[in-house]
């Protein structure tokens, strides 16, 4: 590269057009990108969901989860096969290997689920298979409340909201929760039945068969050709009155006499509210890819043209935003990424106290970063999270190229009164090599995290990839821009009057230490450094044992300080949102769950500081929980806006809901991590996950129940808690068979009598408009309160002859789940818990392994991480194959660099020395290691081995020039601590904006800017005292006979190599 640096010299406009070359590309790229919260990822994800109305958990899962099971469990590439089976419903997901293409996935299981429809009960909806997208979160939600009645609500909502927000750019889905889409119900009173001799099937065959709609085809009338249309749907709700459901002795009975039509909405599965308002919520998604802010932005511009259209009595308001987080966390990271270049910049000046020559390292700033947005683009990334993160963290490091080539240039001009030009030119191809094996062996730490496995390797690929290109682009600059502009701009020194005597110019030694007292060096504060630094290096060259044995002792406090440090997947951030999870009993009804849950609803408003607003949720999203559990989702107003953090709110709340916790009610306090969703773990937030699995359901609740029991009395744990309740109320009707047979009954009409008698059958639709609506039949209000009214009903026979059910059938009374889980096709209880803040995740998980196997649970029976935790685990050993490979690259780069298999060994060995103070200055932080946290530890491997290179590189340079081994030692070390200091500081000044800062993502910024900082300044002074003393030390080691017998077959192969090459240019030389 330094023959670039001469052409550069020489050539002023064609340096410039290069640099602006990458500077128009990046600065054209920035204004294409995308911006979001987090990299997309694409995980291979299928969900697979069957409904079947009133069916039991455990009718679910031998019916339906299993059958599906069988087939899917053959589409290859499965990892992990996950099941839920609760009352009418069945979820399976099924996780692939990363490798697998989503879209083939998707498609086999669609070939896979064609095979097995058949075989699942008549009642059943067919499958339907979704691709798991992380864009599907909701990115924008809104309430409107209204004191109409909520189906009411539900369908202005639908008509005068929805339906305009849909057709917005870039949405993808907008989700209704909490309504009540409208029903036509045909409410059938069975004393009626009875007096008429007539059966709910009957009814519900007669209202299918009389309100459906056929086509007619055409009708050819000569020259003419017509349309038939046969007009049998009802077009009014009255008219469903005058249904005949049968004719008895000549008289037609009709509807209106064994029941009454109602227009109302659907049975309430779930309840949403804001503030306790009963409320209707809007979830916008976004279409997979697009851009999040812009996405937001356009529905908010649509809904404030909605609003003023709306009836006055509705109140809109915004309970999630996620543009405000993201261009919170973004203008952060900028903030931040100004301010620590011009941090750096005010470094370069303190050391050099020269104007023009900081403006020259300060350009590799802008120029670097603005130039990475091109990669950025290419590499069809967004401005996110990590791609600024990644940006925000180079700061202090790209700026290190330009600041040692400057300063090497500046020393040729002070020290050796060079002209610049000349200068420009020797000086950057002195440290050229070195500055070359510190890029590319910083490229080598970089480049395999843009290529780590798993899916947080897929998270962190963006940083490593935007990093890399940031760094490259360093590079080019310090060979282009920066000896260009120091040969025009750095003045020259003005010659001394005398020239040296000829026995002091004789002297090597003494002419370079003479010609070292120049002026940007001669000041009383670097005097002091310099002379202070010379001592100690001097006294560690003389002990040099006494430093092996500080620097053995130094690792060895590795191990310990990581214990007390601990692991956790992602650091505490402050989201400004928690939630308050609460489980009562089974078979608690909405209306009981949703008295409690408005209570803490209500206590929360009244008493928590820096509230915002709180949306309270029973029976899950959309209905997809049970009526015993409910959620309040508690959102703060942004960090700088109060005065306490989101953990300490978080204790004050978990002290008010402690008067509601008892035996039957279980109530957790806990955060979501944005981060964790973003990578497809669900809600994350601090917490494990752990697994039983085996064949029996209630041997597994009895593991669980221990497992609990056991954790709640130890206090790393927080509101541990059990999957799985085995004691949800059930009503089993047993058929007696004989008797159906002797009676003509039919056992699947007697069950579908009963389907239709208490869950409601949907047996048409309704047409107003262009709007359809569900027809129910269903036993009247008053007859399903008890289970004594539902044997009132009559089932028929094979004749159509009605037969009371209480003839037919026996009610017992029983006990069930209501969730039956599977894990590859095994029965599964899950056991969670969340943490104290900052605690180490994977001592939890070690002390958990511990009870598990305290159960002495048979061999049948396995446990085993689950969800986040299981990507901890994962992640760990992803970063530990990027160590490695980062010191294969880094090792395989110096040794080409410095033609030696030994002096890299030397400067990989102070790479463990900076461990032990990143540790320590994690803990005094009073954090935990994170995967953030391995980043850091990444960079700070980065940085170190950089110092050493520079010592390394000059000091055999001094020796090739003729000076002594101890002489060049000493002196090298000497000329390198400046540029050493100027780059340590310049990126430690660079990183106290993340350190500092707060608000959006500053957990995230911190873990990282605590450990590089911490660890990169404690190591400093170990590893300017520790590299000379190795690299003495193993100069020695290279004299003795055992070395040189070990060496001699690589010497020799060395020799033959060069040989050859020598023989191949004599050859080329005769052939011309």
């Amino acid at each position: 590269m330094q023959w670039l640096a001469e052409i550069c010299v020489h050539r002023p406009v064609f340096a410039t057009v290069i640099v602006m070359f990458l500077t128009v590309v990046g600065a054209f790229s920035f204004f294409t990108l995308g911006v979001d919260r987090f990299p997309k990822i694409d995980v291979p994800t299928i969900s697979v969901s069957t409904s079947n109305s009133g069916a039991a958990p455990a009718e679910m899962e031998s019916e339906v989860t299993d059958p599906i099971e069988g087939v899917l469990n053959t589409v290859p590439g499965v990892d992990e096969m996950r099941s839920s089976s609760s009352r009418g419903s069945s979820r399976i997901t099924l996780s692939f290997n990363l490798e697998k293409d989503p879209d083939q996935a998707f498609q086999e299981v669609q070939q896979k689920l064609s095979t097995i429809t058949w075989r699942l009960p008549e009642e059943a909806d067919p499958p339907v298979a979704r691709k798991s997208d992380p864009d599907s979160s909701p990115v924008l939600m809104y309430a409107v409340s209204s004191p109409r009645d909520i189906s009411e609500l539900s369908d202005m909502v639908e008509v005068l909201i929805q339906e305009k927000i849909e057709s917005a750019d870039g949405v993808g889905e907008v989700v209704v929760f909490g309504g009540r889409p409208k029903q036509i119900k045909l409410y059938v009173d069975p004393d009626k039945l009875r007096a008429y001799g007539l059966s709910v099937n009957q009814v519900a065959t007669a209202v299918s068969a009389q309100n459906q709609e056929m086509p007619g085809g055409t009708l050819v009338e000569g020259a003419k050709t017509v349309g038939l249309r046969t007009i049998s749907k009802l077009t009014n709700v009255e008219e469903f009155n005058d249904i005949v459901v049968a004719t008895k002795n000549g008289f037609p009975i009709k509807f209106r006499q064994i029941g009454r039509v109602l227009e109302t909405g659907e049975d309430p599965s779930s309840t949403y509210s804001l503030d306790n308002n009963p409320t209707v919520a809007l979830a916008i998604r976004k279409q997979s890819g697009a851009n999040t802010v812009a996405l937001i932005n356009a529905v908010k511009e649509r809904m404030a043209n909605i609003v003023p259209t709306l009836p006055k009595d509705f109140k809109v308001a915004v309970i999630r935003d996620q543009s405000e987080f993201i261009e919170n966390s973004l203008h952060a990271i900028e903030e931040h990424l100004v301010i620590g270049a011009i941090f750096a910049a005010v470094v370069v000046f303190f050391f050099l106290w020269n104007f023009r020559s900081t403006l020259i390292a300060a350009l590799a700033i802008p120029t670097s970063i603005i130039a990475a947005f091109a990669l950025i683009a290419a590499m069809g990334y967004s401005l996110n999270q990590m791609t600024m993160l990644a940006l925000t963290l180079m700061v202090g490091i790209v700026i290190d190229d330009a600041i040692v080539v400057l300063e090497n240039i500046y020393r040729f001009v002070e020290e050796k009164g060079m002209d610049p030009f000349k200068a420009a030119v020797e000086g950057t191809r002195e440290i050229g090599l070195a500055v070359l094996a510190t890029t590319l062996s910083l490229l080598a730490v970089f480049i395999p995290v843009g290529f780590m496995t798993g899916i947080v390797g897929r998270f962190m690929s963006s940083f490593g990839l935007t990093s890399a290109a940031a760094i490259a682009v360093s590079l080019i600059v310090s060979f282009t821009l920066t000896p260009m502009l120091a040969a025009r701009w750095i003045k020259p020194k003005k010659a001394p009057s005398e020239p040296l005597p000829p026995e002091i110019r004789d002297d090597p030694t003494v002419a370079y230490a003479i010609e070292h007292e120049t002026d940007s060096k001669s000041g009383w504060f670097y005097a002091k450094i310099d002379a202070g630094y010379t001592t100690l290096l001097k006294l560690a060259m003389r002990f040099r044992w006494a430093v092996v044995l500080i620097c053995i002792l130094t690792v060895a406090s590795i191990y310990p300080l990581y214990k007390y440090v601990g692991m956790a997947f992602l650091p505490d951030e402050d989201e400004s949102s928690f939630q308050v999870n609460v489980r009562g009993p089974q078979g608690t009804s909405l209306a009981a769950t949703q008295s409690i849950v408005d209570r803490i609803s209500r206590d929360i408003k009244e008493k928590v500081p820096g509230l915002l607003n709180s949306t309270v949720n029973v029976g899950g999203y959309g209905g997809g929980g049970s009526g015993n559990s409910g959620t309040v989702s508690v959102n703060l107003v942004p960090v700088k806006q109060r005065s306490q953090s989101q953990a300490e709110i978080m204790g004050m709340v978990r002290g008010m809901v402690k008067p509601y916790s008892n035996k039957d009610w279980r109530i957790n306090v806990s955060a979501a991590s944005s981060i964790a969703q973003g990578i497809g773990l669900g809600r994350g937030g601090s917490g494990i996950g752990y697994f039983i699995s085996g064949p029996d359901m209630e041997q597994l609740n009895s593991y669980a129940d221990q497992l609990v029991e056991k954790m709640q009395q130890d206090p790393i744990f927080r509101d541990p808690d059990n999957s799985v309740d085995v004691g949800t109320p059930e009503v089993r009707f047993v058929i007696d068979r004989t008797r159906a047979a002797d009676l003509g009954v039919d056992a699947g009409n007697i069950a579908r009598a009963l389907n239709i008698a208490a869950a409601g059958q949907r047996v048409s639709t309704f047409s107003e408009g262009t709007k359809q609506y569900d027809v129910m039949v269903q036993a009247d209000e008053r007859f399903r309160r008890t289970r004594d009214n539902l044997r009132l009903f009559t089932v028929s026979t094979s004749k159509g002859e009605p037969v009371p059910l209480d003839r037919v059938v026996t009610a017992q009374e029983s006990l069930s789940p209501s969730t039956i889980q599977r894990l590859n096709r095994q029965r599964v209880v899950t056991i969670s818990s969340g943490l104290p803040p900052n605690a180490s995740e994977s001592d939890a998980l070690a002390h958990l392994k511990e009870l598990v196997s305290s159960l002495n649970m048979p061999p049948e029976y396995s446990s085993g991480v689950t969800g986040q935790s299981k990507e901890l685990e994962r992640a760990y050993s992803s970063f530990m194959l990027a160590f490695l490979l980062s010191f294969v690259f880094m090792y395989l780069v110096l040794a080409a660099q410095f033609e030696s298999f030994i002096h890299p060994i030397t400067i990989l060995l102070t790479l463990p020395l900076s461990v032990p103070f990143a540790l320590l200055s994690t803990a005094l932080a009073g954090q935990t290691l994170n995967i953030f946290s391995a980043l850091g530890i990444l960079l700070l491997f980065g940085v170190v081995k950089k110092n050493a290179i520079l010592q390394i590189d000059h000091t055999n340079s001094l020796r090739a020039k003729g000076m002594g081994r101890y002489d060049a030692i000493i002196q090298a070390n000497r000329d390198r601590l400046r540029p050493i200091l100027m780059t340590t500081i310049a990126l430690v000044a660079g990183m106290i904006p993340l350190i500092v800062g707060s608000g959006a993502g500053a957990a995230t910024n911190r873990s990282i800017g605590i450990l590089v900082v911490g660890g990169q300044s404690m190591c400093l002074l170990l590893t300017l005292l520790t590299v000379p003393v190795f690299y003495s030390l193993f100069d020695d080691a290279a004299e003795t006979t055992l070395w040189r017998k070990i060496a001699s077959p690589f010497h020799k192969l060395l020799q033959k190599l060069r040989r050859n090459k020598g023989e191949n240019s004599e050859e080329s030389i005769e052939h011309l």
